[in-house]
């Protein structure tokens, strides 16, 4: 190899390690932007609140799938699914008083987020009601899917309203995607093969 090849050559490496450093800068620098453009607390409360709907919604569900086909319930899986249902409710409350006293003088944000603490509201009343039901020294199955239930069709209404909201507010960015990353652990699936 020539040295005006192998000079070549060293400079072609030295472009493309240039770029791939620059790269992740600009990415970085782009996300950045969006959350300054996007106003950060309420942004980052859109998204811990779209995450904790997910996290919810996979509570309700699992909670009801293993009321509904386990031989035996177990009043400790019941009662600690339950209080994390419940857990999730109030952050995503807490979240949206977060996003409502940001957007005050937004009426229609203000209506937005109303409608979602009053579908909050409702879900919670269940969830306790769940709750108690879980607490018994047999929780009956049967009651606390249909439960369950009541609390996964409120917690999809309460999305639908919530991806408005985010729409709303140019926060589509702030959007739990699902799909992306829910291959994960669920106990109370496991449980119920058992």
């Amino acid at each position: 190899m020539s040295i005006e090849s192998l000079a070549k050559f060293l400079m072609s490496v030295a472009v493309i390690a240039g770029l791939a450093i620059a790269y992740p800068q600009t990415g970085n620098a782009q996300i950045n932007d969006k959350v300054a453009r996007n106003n950060g607390a309420p942004f980052f409360a859109n998204q811990r609140t779209s995450r904790n709907i997910q996290h919810a919604r996979d509570y309700s569900r699992g909670l009801q799938q293993y009321t509904t086909h386990a031989r035996v319930i177990q009043p400790t899986v019941t009662q600690a699914e339950s209080q994390m249902l419940g857990q999730q409710l109030q952050a995503i409350q807490r979240d949206m008083v977060i996003v409502r006293e940001e957007y005050a003088s937004n009426p229609k944000v203000v209506e937005q987020v109303k409608k979602i603490e009053t579908q909050l509201g409702q879900a919670t009343t269940v969830q306790k009601s769940l709750h108690t039901e879980c607490c018994k020294a047999s929780p009956d199955g049967k009651a606390c899917a249909e439960i369950c239930g009541k609390i996964h069709a409120s917690l999809d209404e309460i999305k639908k309203e919530h991806d408005k909201l985010l729409k709303e507010l140019g926060h589509e960015e702030a959007a739990h995607d699902h799909h992306a990353d829910h291959e994960h652990h669920n106990p109370v699936q496991e449980a119920t093969k058992k």
